[in-house]
């Protein structure tokens, strides 16, 4: 069995672009949105807290009788790519797939 892997670099340059300073108005709203979704997923994440105690390890939550809460169960599947990669080295980089983004970071 022969395995041919092709590998593309992207080389990337830094430009820099003086910016307009209205465009300073965009950044700070950008941060604080930023921050007000970091305390919404904290607000959520103990609104379930509080929630899933209150099911007691059930499933469902009623109100008056009325169906309020669900707690559904769902699987994921996924492979140890350390695993492979040591047990298979030529199957994980014929497989390995990688991507590049970019992030805003803001100051």
């Amino acid at each position: 069995m022969t395995t041919t892997i092709t590998t593309t670099t992207v080389t990337r340059t830094e430009g820099v672009t003086e910016l307009d300073p209205s465009i300073e108005a965009v950044l700070i709203a950008f941060n604080e949105a930023k921050a007000a979704i970091k305390l919404l997923e904290a607000k959520k994440a103990e609104a379930e807290k509080t929630i899933r105690e209150a099911l007691a390890g059930n499933d469902v939550g009623r109100i008056n009788g009325v169906e309020r809460v669900k707690v559904q169960h769902r699987n994921l599947s996924k492979i140890d790519r350390e695993t492979l990669k040591s047990a298979f080295p030529e199957a994980y980089e014929a497989t390995l797939v990688e991507s590049s983004y970019t992030v805003l970071q803001t100051k």
